[in-house]
């Protein structure tokens, strides 16, 4: 998955392949937390007499809570350290799970799925800050670029899992396995994480000797600084909320979309949801390599590109959609046009929630190197956008009633180049901060 150039293959270790193999499988079966209700959500309307709302408030609950979870992160990485997080959030993320499968009204399987993701959201801003620490900087926007592809990987085997149980077993059973799988990684973390934590020693980049109060004075800033003192991190955290709005929206309304407008099974639609996941996983590759080899490391601006691109594709779609009969649409257009969002969207939402925050850390000259000010940087971005991610949970089914899905599909056209305009204030920090150090270099 990682294209490594000749010049620096010799400085990627197996310790870091060790770890990205690791993180990378056990983040994918986490989206056995996240994909299931989209897969039985026509099942629960059928089966259980749920409305569209009901449903909506139970993905909102689950997206309160992560919010909760990530916002929280800085204080819970100072108290607990790392590791801990991680196994606790496969451990009761997937014993929440299994506990949605129990559940038989809409509160209670608000309850299990909000437990579960708040447990789960420490996984990714941590897993993401580990994968930058072991990588070096010439290919780090390459390999986790690479890694978030365990995000749509993830999603299209939980889509594709759920759907097999779903067929065979019933909806409950889905919940069932899909905990039994989450859990399992919580012990194979526990051993294998200690073993690869990264040396705090070389976390930090090397300085020159300073006179002790400036010493003083440096430590006295990195004990006070908040996430907000980062120049950039606020714009990347506005920006993101509006992309987990649009890729959040997609991943919990696309199967119920293409059951509904096109026709399909839900089984059968879940299985042709994967087209989101398969551009996605194609994306975050793409736009790994697009920073390292074209933008010159230029995570930011990358990002505001391909955020005006899935604007176009979101809009290219809603034409399609109020051109379209619904019942009979033609179902390879819509495809065609969840695919290219997919690509789109996957390459601001792995570079903004991932290696952006520790980026924007290293760019301030006030507190490059701090790691507790990268998990607290990457936890603020990532609530920020589970915010976003929120809101949806709380509009999108008005919105459809209202103006019906190609409405929906222009409002997150809006939703992703309001992107592209909130980045600006980080790219020019970006595009500063790579003067400066090229200025350095000569």
């Amino acid at each position: 998955l990682i294209a490594v150039p000749a010049e620096t293959e010799e400085s990627v270790t197996s310790r870091a392949l060790f770890i990205f193999g690791l993180t990378y499988v056990a983040y994918a079966v986490l989206y056995l937390a996240r994909k299931p209700v989209s897969v039985v959500k026509t099942t629960l309307e059928a089966e259980l007499k749920m409305s569209i709302a009901a449903l909506g408030r139970i993905d909102a609950a689950l997206l309160l809570a992560y919010t909760a979870g990530q916002l929280l992160l800085g204080r819970t990485v100072a108290m607990l350290g790392r590791t801990l997080p991680l196994v606790l959030a496969f451990a009761l993320s997937g014993a929440s799970t299994a506990t949605f499968g129990l559940a038989s009204s809409a509160s209670s399987m608000a309850a299990a799925w909000a437990a579960s993701g708040f447990f789960a959201a420490s996984a990714n801003p941590l897993m993401v800050i580990l994968i930058g620490e072991v990588f070096p900087a010439s290919v780090r926007a390459t390999a986790i670029g690479a890694w978030a592809s365990s995000q749509q990987l993830g999603g299209i085997a939980a889509n594709l899992v759920s759907a097999a149980v779903l067929r065979s077993y019933g909806w409950r059973s889905v919940f069932f396995v899909s905990g039994a799988a989450i859990a399992a990684f919580a012990p194979l973390l526990a051993v294998a994480l200690p073993l690869c934590a990264p040396n705090p020693a070389a976390a930090r980049p090397a300085a020159t000797a300073s006179p002790p109060q400036a010493r003083a004075g440096a430590a006295k800033r990195r004990a006070t600084a908040g996430p907000l003192a980062v120049r950039g991190a606020a714009a990347v955290a506005g920006g993101y909320t509006f992309i987990k709005m649009a890729r959040y929206c997609l991943m919990f309304w696309l199967p119920f979309f293409l059951s509904k407008y096109c026709g399909f099974s839900p089984p059968a639609a879940a299985s042709v949801a994967t087209a989101f996941d398969v551009g996605g996983a194609a994306g975050n590759l793409a736009a790994g390599v697009l920073c390292d080899r074209l933008y010159g490391g230029r995570m930011m601006l990358a990002s505001l590109h391909l955020s005006f691109a899935t604007a176009a594709g979101f809009l290219a779609w809603a034409v399609l959609c109020a051109a379209s009969v619904e019942g009979s649409p033609p179902v390879l257009l819509h495809v065609a046009a969840i695919t290219f969002i997919g690509f789109c969207i996957a390459g601001p939402d792995g570079i903004l929630g991932g290696g952006a925050s520790r980026a924007l850390v290293d760019y301030d000259p006030r507190h490059a190197g701090d790691r507790t000010l990268y998990a607290a940087v990457s936890g603020m971005v990532n609530g920020c956008g589970s915010i976003g991610a929120l809101l949806q949970g709380l509009v999108t089914s008005q919105l459809v009633a209202v103006v019906g899905w190609a409405g929906l599909f222009v409002a997150l056209a809006a939703a992703t180049l309001a992107t592209s305009v909130v980045l600006l204030p980080a790219v020019a920090v970006e595009r500063k901060a790579l003067r400066r150090e090229a200025k350095g270099g000569d």
